[in-house]
């Protein structure tokens, strides 16, 4: 077991890294600098046993045997073009505080390599591609064959990379919080991308508007159909849907041909998904049959919700209670926001707990680390210990084994 105070020791090499991941933002499946760096503060810390996957990011073994914990951690920014650290041609940053992850993460598996005949094995992955960002970019990547799917842990559970594995834990910035607070149970949304196109015919704009078929008008009336079946929407169910329109027209002076409305249809768990996406792509086609145009419809799959294993988060509940006080450990939240762990928790037993010490806003120009107690340290004392309590008592990772039950087959996931 480890203390604040031997953590504390750390503190220094823990925010150079943090600074170092922090001004080398890259987009998903660009993350090459990020791998190199933390790879070669792997090899420093005699943490070698790396098993390379590409595009999708890597994973490094420490010790052997079972059971077997996963540790996840994301490498990539997202599209920030005002944050101080974006630059072309991306403008990526580390607005959603990626980085964080792993620095935490390495240091995690630079303390339990440091341990004598570990009893088990831990397995930490450094994930590419958890925005759902620069998507044109990961089509072509697609239609290349060079991954399966935009989603990094989704290629990986393609290739089988978390097969082994007993038990996952990841963990997350909570934001800017007011006081030191950590988070568990929370529960995430999930999600489809939907890109409506929207086909008339052209004319001229002014002379014969009358000889076209307006696709926007089309587009419009959908949106207003999306509007009026808002009403449908119950608070529980967390819908949202985020739409825009990448494409509103060809000329000024010209009936539009084409437009496309594309964006996100978020629910808290699948089956509303499955409902509203359905509602909306009904209010598409039919919005545009009754003008005279038509709607063509092209579906990406995005993130399942995060179903969080409650027995896990209960091993590290204690940990969390050392460092911020139970009071300041917020239960079972529900978000809007979606990540693709929650595709892993359709298979395996799956945390991500939060952590405070930032500022600014999430996914905003003027997110940041502002105190790496609460950011690093707080998170590497939570996970080392909680891991060391299960490897030297494998019961309990026996126990919370059998008592989840997977959402789904992989069949049916892949096919779906």
């Amino acid at each position: 077991m480890i203390t604040i105070k031997q953590l504390l020791e750390e503190k220094s090499a823990m925010e150079a890294l943090e600074q170092e991941l922090f001004w080398t933002p890259e987009l998903g499946f660009k993350e090459f600098n990020t791998q190199s760096i933390l790879k070669a503060f792997l090899i420093e810390n005699g943490c070698d046993q790396i098993e390379d996957f590409g595009l999708n990011g890597f994973a490094v073994t420490i010790g052997q045997g079972s059971p077997v914990i996963g540790l996840i951690a994301e490498l990539d920014a997202l599209m920030v073009p005002d944050h101080p650290t974006a630059k072309e041609p991306d403008f990526a940053a580390h607005s959603c505080g990626h980085h964080m992850q792993c620095v935490i993460m390495a240091f995690v598996a630079k303390l339990l390599n440091q341990i004598i005949n570990l009893s088990g094995c831990v397995k930490v992955f450094f994930v590419a591609a958890e925005e759902y960002v620069d998507l044109e970019f990961r089509r072509n990547l697609i239609q290349k064959g060079e991954i399966y799917s935009p989603s990094g842990k989704r290629n990986l559970i393609y290739q089988g990379a978390f097969d082994d594995l007993d038990v996952v834990l990841s963990c997350h910035t909570m934001g800017a919080t007011a006081y030191p607070q950590m988070e568990l149970n929370a529960s995430l949304s999930g999600f489809v991308y939907k890109r409506y196109q929207f086909l008339g015919n052209s004319s001229h704009a002014a002379v014969a508007p009358h000889l076209g078929i307006n696709a926007l008008n089309a587009q419009v009336l959908t949106q207003n159909a999306i509007a009026l079946l808002r009403e449908t929407f119950q608070e529980k169910d967390m819908i949202r849907v985020h739409l825009m329109t990448t494409l509103g027209g060809q000329s000024v002076n010209a009936v539009p041909s084409q437009t496309i409305l594309e964006g996100y249809i978020k629910a808290i768990n699948f089956e509303v998904l499955s409902i509203t996406e359905n509602k909306i792509d009904n209010a598409a086609v039919h919005c545009a049959a009754a003008i005279g145009a038509e709607c063509q419809i092209e579906t990406t799959k995005g993130f399942y919700p995060l179903d969080q294993s409650r027995a896990l988060s209960n091993l590290l509940r204690p940990h969390m209670i050392a460092c911020v006080g139970e009071t300041a450990i917020i239960d079972e939240q529900k978000s809007f926001a979606a990540g693709d762990l929650g595709d892993i928790s359709l298979f395996k037993p799956t945390i991500q707990f939060g952590f405070s010490g930032c500022k600014g806003t999430v996914h905003g120009r003027d997110f940041m680390m502002e105190n790496s107690l609460e950011a690093l340290i707080y998170p590497v004392f939570v996970l080392h210990n909680s891991i060391m309590n299960m490897l030297n008592d494998p019961d309990k990772i026996r126990q919370i084994k059998e008592s989840y039950k997977p959402k789904m087959s992989k069949e049916t996931y892949f096919n779906q």
